[in-house]
């Protein structure tokens, strides 16, 4: 039976009373405060009762904002990342004790850290800031995909062969060594920005596989148990890429509300397979994205406001606008002056038919392309904007 979202909520919180009555225990034990080896192993008692059921809450938790795509609890689940990190640091100090315990809040932060990466790839999610993902060219992004596609399918082979969840684990977790965090996310960036839909069908090739092998590899051991939060993290993104670039669950629904005749009109300004136009470098979508919801207005009666509302917008919904010139679903959620001038700029800039790319957005919003083009703006707001789209001239 499928759970609730307020038993899932439910579930969350207890997790974090787990996490945060063993760290109090823990941080006891550690700093000297009990002194007597009686005390001391009432307390390690403690925290492996608080952690016992840790495991059974991490995994409903994990089933359901996979799932469900539930960014909010994904959210608040991420904030646990210090305590379960700093639990599992102390655990570690008492390794022979509390082996156990350290492992499964080892297990906690990395599975944050992984949905984190997933949900939050601009390190909102939680205060610890990782690394900045470096960007990759074609062939590093096609290296690092055909990795993880051996990886997987080596995998899938493995375990029809019978040969144990420990050693498949094993072999997941040495073959993708070299694919952290920062790579999928890089892959991620580089096929979104692009709309590389030859790229975004290759590396959603082995997606039901990649699901399989993350929960086959929650129970086993620990190197199987990171094999396993890794494959979550990339069964995670090439979920994303599936709705966001190859839209999948959209092309039924397309069908069913399109007539052939708006089709016909839609096709002929339309350049690109899918509803989407052709660009003629990478586009930065999701860098757009957290800069315009991110940068507040200088001066006018706008001032103080976000140029474009995030609570309103998701970054999908943003994706779909610029890649098909439809800005009508955010129009009524920015500030109008802003936004005119970004597709006015962006069009030019990053797409090869950018006279029709500018008619439909313009269309889109119930304007034509010679008003669209009509805006007045800061040029500190222009110059930040050259520098986060280095192509507008």
């Amino acid at each position: 039976m499928e759970k609730t979202r307020f038993a899932i909520i439910s579930d969350l919180f207890k997790l974090s009373r787990c996490i945060s009555d063993s760290l109090k225990l823990a941080e006891s034990l550690i700093i000297g405060t009990s002194d007597s080896p009686a005390k001391q192993n009432d307390i390690r008692k403690g925290i492996k009762r608080e952690m016992k059921t840790v495991p059974v809450l991490l995994e409903r938790l994990r089933e359901y904002i996979a799932e469900h795509d539930d960014k909010e609890l994904a959210r608040q689940f991420v904030r646990l990342h210090g305590e379960a990190k700093r639990l599992c640091d102390l655990c570690s100090a008492d390794q022979t004790e509390l082996g156990k315990e350290a492992f499964y809040a080892g297990i906690v932060y990395t599975t944050i850290e992984a949905i984190d990466g997933y949900f939050f790839p601009d390190g909102s999610g939680h205060e610890t800031v990782g690394c900045p993902v470096r960007s990759m060219t074609r062939t590093e992004v096609t290296d690092c995909i055909d990795t993880i596609r051996s990886a997987i399918r080596k995998c899938v082979m493995e375990t029809e062969a019978n040969k144990g969840k420990e050693k498949t684990g094993e072999k997941a977790f040495s073959m993708l060594a070299d694919v952290d965090r920062n790579k999928i996310q890089a892959v991620k960036e580089y096929i979104v920005n692009t709309n590389d839909k030859d790229l975004a069908r290759l590396f959603t090739e082995d997606f039901a596989k990649a699901v399989h092998l993350s929960v086959m590899f929650q129970k086993g051991n620990p190197r199987a148990q990171s094999a396993g939060i890794k494959m979550f993290h990339i069964a995670l993104t090439m979920s994303y890429v599936k709705r966001n670039i190859l839209h999948e669950d959209m092309l039924k629904f397309q069908a069913e509300t399109v007539s052939n005749h708006e089709l016909q009109g839609f096709v002929a300004t339309d350049t690109a397979q899918g509803g989407t136009f052709n660009t003629t470098a990478q586009v930065p979508v999701l860098r757009l994205y957290q800069f315009l919801t991110s940068f507040t207005v200088q001066s006018g009666p706008d001032k103080g406001k976000p140029l474009l509302d995030g609570n309103a917008v998701s970054d999908k919904d943003f994706i779909h606008a610029v890649m098909r010139a439809d800005y009508s679903p955010i129009y009524g959620h920015c500030v109008k002056g802003k936004l005119r001038c970004v597709v006015t700029l962006l069009s030019k800039a990053y797409f090869k038919d950018w006279k029709e790319y500018r008619i439909a957005a313009a269309r889109s919003i119930g304007l034509t392309a010679e008003s669209l083009a009509k805006y007045n703006v800061e040029k500190p707001f222009i110059s930040k904007l050259k520098e986060l789209l280095p192509m507008i001239k």
